[in-house]
């Protein structure tokens, strides 16, 4: 990345990303993602204005790249083991046909995928660990609902890459599956952010509020998102 300086802070998910910019003649405007940082490469004359217009345009695929690439960084792409609500499992390989997962104390017992097939462990463990969301979340999401004025509409699973969960104008209220993998405490935080955001579609000094009444330990849980949260999109 010769010549290149630090040029603008991408937010995501889990803190910020430092984009990197690179004056050098060329007749296209590129973007690299290496080791976690973003790099946008320019001809000297392209301005500041049409540079922030690509990297809006590019957000989501910049972002995806970004977390993906932490989570393998922090993961260390170790699929020998899950971790389950904060908690590890250790992955036993079942042999068997139709390819599965099954908790069974503290295994997860996977069937149907030969030994070294990376992309077919990857692929039963994010089965799983939509399965498990979608009995979850909507538990928790009712609990910490019947302390609002306002309740939600209806609960999706959510396969962002630049977003916990989201609130609609409506109420519904999405949530990205990945959390599973975080501590119930984090699970719980971002419901009650997005709970909130059914009083106040802002981050307001009244937004902030609300969530501590629901979720007194928030700023924890916000913390260990930020130091944690891109290893959980080591599954797609």
């Amino acid at each position: 990345m010769k010549n290149a300086s630090v040029w603008h802070r991408l937010p995501l998910p889990d803190g910020e990303v430092p984009v990197l910019l690179t004056r050098r003649a060329r007749r296209s405007i590129g973007i690299k993602v290496q080791g976690g940082v973003v790099e946008l490469i320019a001809a000297p004359g392209v301005s500041q204005q049409r540079l922030h217009q690509v990297l809006q345009q590019r957000y989501d695929w910049i972002v995806g790249h970004v977390l993906r690439q932490r989570g393998h960084l922090e993961a260390g792409e170790d699929l020998s083991r899950l971790t389950l609500l904060g908690e590890p499992l250790a992955l036993r390989l079942t042999g068997g046909a139709r390819k599965t997962a099954r908790r069974e104390g503290g295994e997860l017992l996977v069937s149907g995928v030969a030994d070294g097939d990376r992309d077919a462990i990857r692929a039963v463990l994010g089965k799983f660990l939509k399965r498990e969301a979608a009995t979850l979340f909507p538990g928790r999401l009712a609990l910490l609902a019947a302390h609002c004025r306002r309740k939600p509409g209806s609960l999706q699973l959510s396969s962002a890459r630049t977003r916990w969960g989201s609130c609609s104008a409506d109420g519904r209220i999405r949530l990205n599956w990945r959390l599973m993998q975080a501590p119930l405490a984090v699970v719980d935080y971002v419901i009650a952010h997005e709970l909130a955001h059914l009083e106040h579609m802002n981050h307001s000094p009244a937004f902030w509020a609300e969530t501590e009444r629901l979720c007194p330990g928030w700023r924890d849980a916000r913390r260990w998102l930020r130091q944690h949260g891109g290893a959980l999109f080591v599954f797609d």
